[in-house]
């Protein structure tokens, strides 16, 4: 049997995620996906205000790294959460609530993938709140292919340029935000204490 094309790659990609679920029921609608609100107790919280880091934490909370475990599960590798404190930059990973999953823009399978989440993420849910499941995780934006969604912006896609380029064709892959997408959280979000942890499977304890 002949192996798929890349372009059908990532299609498959993207249907099997959806046939699988990842932790969420969705549904297709004529708007795209729309996730349930069947799961979640705690009301959806509100847009994010921007949380500057004003700490240094190099230990990670736990919603940070369920979130990082899930989006792995996806595909895509596993990057950076802290970053050493040193400088006079501030970035949400020097307070450890950042999660940098790698994909790597020229890449159609990795395309899908961040296409998938984002279409997700930023759904409406079945009672018509809007990126439902994004206010849920407590992301407070994501950095992905010179692209910005930022709560405190109703995650309207914004075209993005690093503080430390004069412009795109000088600036690194990694400063793009080519090689890795990254996703800065609330703080309540890398606690773990809103609405999508919670309803996140408890461990049972032996």
């Amino acid at each position: 049997m002949r192996a798929l094309s890349r372009p059908l790659l990532a299609l498959a990609v993207v249907v099997a995620m959806a046939s699988a679920g990842t932790g969420a029921a969705t549904a297709e609608s004529s708007r795209g996906t729309v996730t349930s609100s069947a799961p979640y107790v705690m009301p959806i919280e509100p847009y994010s205000g921007y949380q500057p880091q004003t700490k240094c934490r190099q230990t990670p909370k736990p919603g940070v790294l369920m979130l990082a475990d899930w989006l792995v599960a996806r595909g895509g590798g596993y990057g950076t959460i802290a970053r050493s404190c040193a400088g006079s930059s501030t970035s949400e990973h020097k307070e450890s609530r950042a999660f940098d999953w790698i994909l790597d823009a020229r890449s159609d399978v990795d395309q899908a993938l961040a296409a998938a989440l984002l279409d997700e993420i930023l759904a409406p849910d079945d009672l018509g709140n809007p990126h439902a499941l994004a206010r849920r995780m407590g992301i407070m934006y994501i950095i992905w292919d010179d692209q910005m969604y930022a709560a405190y912006d109703g995650f309207e896609p914004k075209r993005y340029l690093s503080s430390g380029c004069s412009t795109r064709r000088t600036c690194s892959p990694t400063l793009r935000h080519r090689d890795h997408l990254h996703v800065s959280l609330t703080r309540q979000g890398a606690r773990g204490v809103t609405s999508w942890y919670a309803a996140q499977a408890v461990p049972v304890v032996g």
